[in-house]
C-alpha cells in the first residue's frame, strides 16, 4: 500500500515537472521579469488599445497582465503547465489575454502581432531570431527582449534602465527582418 501511495503523488508530480524541465531547457526557467523597466518601455512604444502582443515564454503572466493594463490585447506561450496553470488562474477573467499551452518554435504568430516580448536565456537568442525572421507579421513594429539582447548584429534602437532591473532591449521590427 505505501508504494501505491507513493505512486499516486509521484507520477502526476512527474508529469508536471518533466515539460517544466524541458521548457527551461529550451527557453528559459522561470524568472520574474521586473515590471518597473517593462512599464518604462510599453510607455515608450506608446503601446496601446490598437496592439496586440505576444509573449514567448509567459512565464507567470506578468508581461500579458500588464499589456492588459494598457489596453493591449496578448497572447502568451508556456510551455510549463504549472506555469500555464498559474496564468491561466491569474488572467481568468480577462479578455484580452489568451495563453497557449505550446511550444512557440512550432508556430506562426498571429498575423496581427504588433509586439513581441522575450524573457529568455542569451544562449537561445539567436534561435529567437532566426524564428522571428520566419514570421509573417507584416503589422509588428517592435521586439522586446528583457536581460538578454538579441546577437551583436543586430541594434536595439533603445535600452530601457530601471532602478533594480535588469535592462529591456527594444528593436525595430524591421531590423530585425532586414539582417
Amino acid at each position: 500500500m505505501k508504494i501505491a501511495g507513493i505512486l499516486y503523488f509521484l507520477i502526476p508530480g512527474l508529469a508536471l515537472l518533466i515539460p517544466t524541465a524541458y521548457a527551461a531547457k529550451i527557453g528559459a526557467p522561470y524568472a520574474p521579469t521586473r515590471l518597473p523597466v517593462v512599464r518604462k518601455a510599453f510607455q515608450l512604444i506608446g503601446l496601446n488599445k490598437n496592439d496586440f502582443l505576444v509573449d514567448l515564454g509567459a512565464g507567470d503572466g506578468s508581461i500579458l497582465l500588464e499589456a492588459s493594463k494598457h489596453s493591449a490585447r496578448a497572447l502568451g506561450y508556456e510551455l510549463s503547465p504549472i506555469m500555464w496553470f498559474v496564468i491561466w488562474l491569474r488572467s481568468f477573467n480577462d479578455k484580452k489575454i489568451k495563453i497557449n499551452f505550446a511550444n512557440f518554435y512550432s508556430q506562426q504568430l498571429p498575423p496581427k502581432t504588433t509586439v513581441v516580448f522575450a524573457f529568455l536565456m542569451p544562449n537561445i537568442m539567436p534561435r529567437v531570431l532566426e524564428f522571428l525572421k520566419k514570421q509573417n507579421l507584416p503589422q509588428a513594429k517592435y521586439f522586446l527582449a528583457y536581460a538578454f539582447p538579441l546577437p551583436k548584429e543586430i541594434e536595439p534602437m533603445h535600452v530601457v534602465h530601471a532602478k533594480n532591473c535588469a535592462r529591456l532591449y527594444v528593436y525595430d521590427w524591421r531590423n530585425i527582418i532586414a539582417n
